[in-house]
């Protein structure tokens, strides 16, 4: 014999709120005192999705054909999205159970009452789409006001009492660990800084995350980004706004106070590196890096984003030595209907300038490869006949200089892409003639390798690793560029 399901949900605990006991028992009402009864509770879990464990649960016992009537308090206690609550009825329709509501007195018996339960989901998610408009707007109202705007205080920084606006309230300041921080910026900015050599510097210096994990290259990243902790000016609010940020300060400037960025949670974008529809807000509290080093560090970053990717995908073994000729953006490769596709990363962004480039990977891949290829065998026979390594001055001057050209082209304000493109290539050109001299050089990566068509993904990425500098595309065009 099949059982009746009482499901009950209270996603916070406010006075006005029905609790879980009251809603059982008032269910319970409905039902006559033999029924035997099993209870689904949900405690502090939000009607906007079914990720709860008890719904879960009982969706399992539904599916199971153990359960014969669904009873709860009111209908948008078991969810609050309409296309959620069209797919539960559909579930409970094919296992032929009943869905019952205390509080709207209909079940899905009839035609009527299913439709009435459409109507009323109709209703439930815009009262849930109106609050959670109404909560965006009371934070985003703070956060102008210069309130803290939650989650945990950045690396090197505390929170402490304050009072904003006659209100009491928390801001930011910095902790024992803000020297170091500070003087992370200072290292990467060095000459011989990069993020790894910030990471070592801070790991090194017993410093920890929050979480209390090592520092990573992508987690520096992440705080050498953060505006928050910058000595705000007139300059670094213009390259806010250059990135897309909606400015939300007050005249005249305060001097050297940091910045909050505040956005929407409903925008899937990258926090840092593409501003638009955040908001850039004067904080409370005073930076701790100087202007012009921390616009020196987004401008570093910036010029190394394109070349600092290692290539991680699973996709292709072209993966971080593809940039779009268009916009200097790399290539990343996406599912489509038919085919794996390399688009340009820019155009994701609204970056690149026109449609972006747009490869299909096995082409791209077929192209490549057959050069590569030819590259290994040529190396095999330079292994041959001239073992020795001769180091020609001539021609490491000319990869420095192409090298330097290439930088330029995946950075978006390196200059005009296509006359970069054909100096490198003419450079390129020269290049070749003098490469047997450096061929030796190489020669001992590729005997260790075996044969192009033999390799795997993973040897293959090797070797485009070692042999590729980088390959610009456009519509028609992969313009390949060896070390």
């Amino acid at each position: 014999m099949r059982k009746t399901a009482i499901y009950v949900r209270q996603s916070v605990e406010r006075p006005d709120s029905v609790s879980l006991e009251t809603q059982e028992a008032l269910c319970r009402s409905e039902l006559p005192p033999e029924t035997a009864v099993t209870v689904y509770s949900d405690r502090g879990f939000s009607g906007k999705n079914t990720e709860r464990p008890a719904l879960q649960e009982l969706m399992q016992a539904v599916r199971a054909g153990e359960i014969g009537t669904v009873l709860v308090y009111k209908l948008d206690r078991i969810s609050r999205n309409l296309a959620d609550f069209t797919q539960l009825l559909r579930v409970f329709e094919s296992h032929r159970v009943e869905f019952r509501s205390h509080t709207e007195h209909f079940e899905t018996a009839s035609p009527l009452g299913q439709a009435m339960q459409s109507l009323l989901m109709v209703f439930a998610q815009l009262e849930r789409e109106t609050i959670s408009g109404r909560v965006r707007d009371a934070a985003f109202a703070r956060a102008k006001q210069g309130f803290d705007t939650g989650g945990p205080p950045p690396a090197g920084f505390q929170r402490i009492p304050a009072v904003i606006g006659g209100t009491h309230t928390q801001m930011l300041a910095p902790d024992d660990n803000a020297p170091l921080v500070a003087e992370g910026f200072s290292v990467y900015l060095a000459a011989e800084g990069s993020l790894s050599v910030v990471s070592r510097y801070w790991n090194d210096a017993g410093f920890r995350t929050r979480r209390g994990g090592e520092w990573l290259p992508h987690t520096v990243c992440r705080v050498l980004r953060n505006p928050v902790y910058v000595q705000a000016n007139a300059a670094v609010y213009a390259h806010l706004s250059a990135n897309g940020a909606a400015l939300c300060i007050p005249e005249p400037l305060p001097p050297q106070q940091g910045v909050y960025l505040y956005a929407d949670r409903r925008i899937n974008r990258s926090r840092f590196t593409d501003l638009h529809g955040v908001c850039a807000i004067c904080a409370p509290h005073r930076g701790i890096v100087p202007p012009e080093i921390w616009l020196g560090c987004q401008k570093k970053l910036t010029a190394s984003r394109q070349l600092r990717t290692a290539g991680s995908g699973q996709k292709t073994w072209l993966s971080g030595r593809i940039f779009c000729m268009r916009c200097g953006s790399a290539m990343t490769a996406v599912r489509g209907r038919h085919a794996d596709y390399l688009i340009c990363g820019g155009k994701k962004r609204g970056k690149c300038s026109g449609t972006g480039a747009v490869w299909r990977v096995q082409t791209a891949e077929m192209l490549v490869g057959e050069l590569l290829a030819g590259e290994l065998r040529h190396l095999a026979e330079t292994v041959q006949h001239q073992p020795e390594s001769v180091e020609d001055p001539a021609l490491q001057a000319l990869i420095l200089r192409r090298g330097e050209l290439l930088r330029k082209m995946t950075d978006p304000d390196g200059g005009d892409i296509s006359l970069l493109t054909e100096a490198a290539a003419q450079l390129t050109a020269e290049i070749a003639a003098l490469r047997a001299a450096s061929a030796s050089a190489k020669a001992s990566v590729c005997v260790r390798l075996p044969e192009w068509d033999r390799c795997d993904l993973a040897e293959r990425k090797t070797i485009a690793q070692t042999l590729l500098h980088c390959i610009m595309a456009d519509g028609n065009t992969l313009h390949i560029f060896l070390t």
